[in-house]
């Protein structure tokens, strides 16, 4: 690896320029902003970096699929990440442009600088590193690269084009950079993501907004959804809709060690987050156990009703609450929300309307699977420390679509600090988490071989 450490350390001012050149280009998939001219200029990055690329269409925002190596290697190993970002909004709390990336205090902070521009981007300069200081990929290995614009709106179209293109994407494993680096700085290696059924609650009582002076005789809208909320999970975490535990697939005794190995404080961890307790769940209220092997239902929004300064005597007409439901393998989307149907039909709330917003399936890989001692390999080799290894995280993604779409394993391989604040005002990538990012793409390349 000295050969290719030298290769990025020449380099680094290049790679940061070329970095924030994707960073500036805005590619916001929920506001159809920019996607597609950012995919052309991420299909220019990868040809520039030694990858054979094309853009596919979908039915909404493009695929940037690429390749490298002998065509026609056994061996393939399949990079996976997203070029599109959430809303930059509320904008006055960036203390710099989010589309103008900057450095400051060792930090890169623009969107997309970690979720997910700079961790997919690592991996293309990672390769690109390789190759010049290789000058060829090892005999046998190729590299594929997918590149969707759709993950923050949970990729509805990733796993049609997967199952439409299975021989383009064949390969032995996926590598996904996404998430975090454990809060103390170490690296990690995570094996699994939730799952997600993300819906919208809708209550109407009266064909309009009227005087609140009429609360008095007609039903509030808010007041039925507050108490149907309350019917769907109560203050210890466990969810009320029934069955709804009844496909979560039980951790095996490798899995909770491993959890029990992740190095956690509890008092460090409300601390941090500014809370008071942890939520006790079923069996126990250890972060990162519920983290990894308990499903939840979170409410993202409530909102009916004035919203403006000051006072509004109304009474609304509607209400609506947006809840993320996140599952576990084995649970399924499609039946956890027939499940909710019929318990609120059963309840009286047969009037309620559930927009369904977006679905994604659970996944894990086995920690016993050799791809995964690859990845750790990997990490250790550009850190020069040993990964933290996380069976699973509450995050959700498009795992599933590779573990079973494509029936290949499937690893995360973050690089972002544990504070990246994605999805939010001001997220950012630690500089050397970046650079991080490119040895350990390398890296894997380098243990893949010989895999």
């Amino acid at each position: 690896m000295d050969d290719i450490n030298r290769v990025i350390e020449r380099n680094r001012q290049r790679y940061l320029d070329d970095l924030f050149t994707l960073l500036r280009q805005p590619s916001i998939s929920a506001q159809d902003t920019g996607v597609r001219e950012c995919a052309r200029l991420l299909q220019g990055l990868m040809e520039e970096a030694g990858i054979r690329t094309r853009i596919f269409e979908t039915a909404r925002h493009p695929v940037v699929y690429g390749e490298a190596g002998e065509p026609d290697a056994e061996k393939a190993i399949l990079v996976y990440g997203h070029y599109d970002v959430q809303p930059p909004e509320p904008l006055a709390e960036w203390l710099s442009p989010p589309f103008e990336p900057s450095v400051r205090d060792g930090k890169i902070y623009g969107r997309g600088s970690s979720d997910n521009k700079g961790q997919l981007f690592a991996h293309v300069k990672g390769l690109q590193s390789y190759l010049e200081a290789r000058g060829g990929l090892p005999r046998g290995l190729k590299m594929k690269y997918i590149f969707e614009g759709e993950e923050e709106i949970s990729s509805p179209n990733l796993e049609g084009f997967a199952a439409a293109h299975k021989d383009l994407l064949k390969a032995d494993a996926a590598i996904f950079s996404d998430s975090h680096v454990h809060e103390s700085g170490f690296p990690t290696v995570i094996l699994g993501l939730k799952g997600m059924l993300y819906i919208e609650l809708v209550v109407k009582t009266i064909k309009q907004d009227m005087h609140s002076l009429k609360a008095a005789s007609l039903p509030s809208p808010v007041w039925r959804l507050v108490t149907l909320l309350s019917h769907i999970k109560g203050e210890d975490g466990v969810v009320k809709i029934p069955g709804y535990y009844d496909d979560v697939r039980r951790p095996t005794a490798e899995e909770i060690r491993a959890v029990e190995a992740i190095p956690y404080e509890k008092v460090a961890i409300m601390r941090d987050h500014g809370a008071s307790h942890l939520i006790q769940g079923r069996t126990t209220d250890h972060y990162y156990y519920n983290l990894t092997f308990e499903p939840t239902a979170n409410i993202a929004g409530i909102f009916s009703g004035y919203q403006g300064k000051g006072s509004k005597t109304v009474l609304p007409a509607e209400a609506h609450a947006k809840l993320d439901l996140r599952l576990v393998p084995d649970q399924k989307p499609k039946r956890v929300l027939n499940n909710l149907r019929d318990y609120l039909d059963d309840l009286g709330y047969n009037d309620v309307r559930i927009e369904v917003h977006g679905e994604l399936e659970p996944s894990r890989t086995p920690l016993d699977n050799p791809w995964v001692a690859v990845a750790v390999r990997a990490v250790r080799k550009a850190y020069s420390m040993e990964p933290v290894i996380y069976p699973g995280i509450g995050g959700s993604g498009p795992n599933y679509v590779f573990t079973g779409t494509l029936g290949m394993p499937c690893v995360l391989v973050p690089f972002a600090a544990h504070d990246q604040a994605n999805h939010a005002p001001n997220e950012n990538m630690i500089l050397e988490g970046y650079f991080n990012g490119i040895r350990t793409a390398a890296a894997i390349i380098d243990e893949a071989a010989k895999a």
